[in-house]
């Protein structure tokens, strides 16, 4: 009887109302399996610095320079991207991205000078990459999601963790049994030749008139339909028309400066863990299986938090999570050796995707769907600009000290001010689940393209 009554109710959370299956979760399963291959392939930059920097004679830093070149040429991309998203649609930037990024990993393997690693992994394939990230990928799900946004960018932001699981060791493999040039090819074909025909096939850009009545309105399963609310009724204090409002507002340039730092933190040890492990002795194999199971970890975090975010203020959620952070770093650098990497993996696994989903959920709650996308690049853009001066800093001072000791010293620094920004959001007054106004969700309507 028991076990009936949970299929009824799970049958419900699915359903869009009419016994039929709710085209979002198909929407969902895609995004997460875009996500897992894209985020998969960038995380795993990592494995191929050696390889590179041993067969084309390249100092570490010079290779690190282009890195962050990339890094910071997707930030504004990211802008792009965005608008894009809110102009055309999620279906258009997303595929297309897919098959601009597809080539240009493909076309990283034929490299044969500091020019064509500039214009290629320093501009094309960053630009591309800014197609199929965070920015779009959460912007297009808050469309298709209302009551459980949080849990659903936390499922989709949980692929980027598992990919680098799958995708560092297998590009490591690959490097050891042929090269980093072959490597390179078959990434940039899995991304060509199946991720981006999935996203032009199934992605669709919002759901029109199709959303569960439980889903817009945010009742629950059990409560009668007539208690529920209006559409109208479901908006905030700081819902934007136009995306340019949202910078006169404070949670803005909070959730920017803590994802700043996120950006920081993350990307330094994307592109520099595997080399950093390898100047201690450490095998790459083994250094890009630990990388991985961080990597991995990542999902039990961020569905941590997408379930959490149901029952706490999302704002304690994500300071939380930057502390925890501070806590890895402070792990791998006090601890030091194969056990102070494996402790780092272990913290900072759980903390590493969940603060853009909580980042990105919290936007769409504070400032609405009508510039999403924008908004979403915006902070996305303070994200990889702290990437980039992070990459390019350790870069340096591994070249002038030897060691990596002083630059994650500083990352670790940095996330005590992310937690405090992170906290001193006032989710409560601008967020519409605890304050809700008037209005909303019309552009569904008033703009199809969207």
């Amino acid at each position: 009887m028991y076990r009936l009554e949970y299929m009824k109710r799970a049958i419900k959370v699915i359903s869009s109302g009419d016994g039929k299956l709710y085209y979002g979760w198909l929407v969902l399963a895609v995004c997460f399996f875009l996500v897992m291959i894209a985020f998969g392939v960038r995380s795993s930059m990592g494995v191929f610095v050696t390889p590179i920097e041993n067969e084309m004679n390249w100092t570490r830093s010079e290779i690190t320079r282009v890195i962050s070149l990339g890094i910071l040429v997707g930030a504004f991309s990211f802008l792009v991207t965005g608008y894009l998203h809110d102009r055309y649609g999620g279906r258009f930037v997303i595929g297309g991205a897919l098959l601009m990024l597809g080539v240009s990993v493909m076309l990283v393997s034929m490299l044969n000078s500091m020019i064509s690693f500039i214009l290629l992994w320093g501009f094309l394939m960053s630009f591309a990459s800014s197609g199929v990230s965070f920015v779009t990928i959460h912007a297009l799900l808050s469309r298709w999601f209302f009551r459980r946004r949080g849990m659903v960018i936390s499922i989709s932001a949980a692929g980027g963790s598992i990919g680098p699981v799958l995708l560092a060791p297998f590009s490591a493999y690959l490097i050891e049994t042929f090269d980093w040039r072959t490597a390179f090819v078959v990434l940039g074909a899995m991304i060509f030749f199946i991720a981006a025909p999935l996203a032009l096939t199934f992605l669709r850009n919002n759901p029109g008139g199709m959303i569960p009545r439980s889903e817009l309105e945010g009742h629950s399963e059990d409560e009668d339909k007539s208690s529920t609310k209006s559409v109208e009724d479901v908006s905030g204090l700081l819902f934007t028309s136009k995306w340019k409002q949202a910078l006169s507002t404070s949670p803005f340039w909070q959730l920017s400066a803590a994802y700043l730092v996120c950006g920081i933190t993350t990307n330094i040890i994307s592109v520099h863990f595997v080399p950093f492990a390898e100047d201690q002795g450490v095998p790459k194999m083994t250094a890009a299986t630990i990388f991985g199971i961080m990597m991995g970890l990542n999902s039990v975090g961020v569905l941590s938090a997408g379930f959490l975010s149901n029952y706490f203020k999302q704002k304690n959620i994500l300071g939380t999570t930057y502390a925890l952070r501070g806590m890895a770093y402070v792990l791998l650098l006090v601890v030091g050796g194969v056990e102070g990497m494996w402790a780092f993996a272990l913290v900072a696994g759980i903390s590493w995707i969940a603060t853009a989903s909580v980042t990105s959920s919290m936007t769409a709650d504070i400032y609405g769907l009508e510039n999403i996308g924008t908004l979403n690049g915006m902070t996305n853009m303070a994200h990889q600009i702290g990437g980039a001066l992070s990459v390019l800093m350790a870069g340096e001072l591994n070249q002038l000290t030897g060691s990596y000791t002083l630059p994650f010293s500083i990352a670790a620094l940095t996330l005590i001010f992310a937690s405090i920004a992170a906290f001193s959001v006032n989710e409560r007054k601008y967020s519409y689940r605890y304050n809700p106004v008037s209005s909303v969700f019309k552009s569904l309507e008033t703009n199809p393209a969207r």
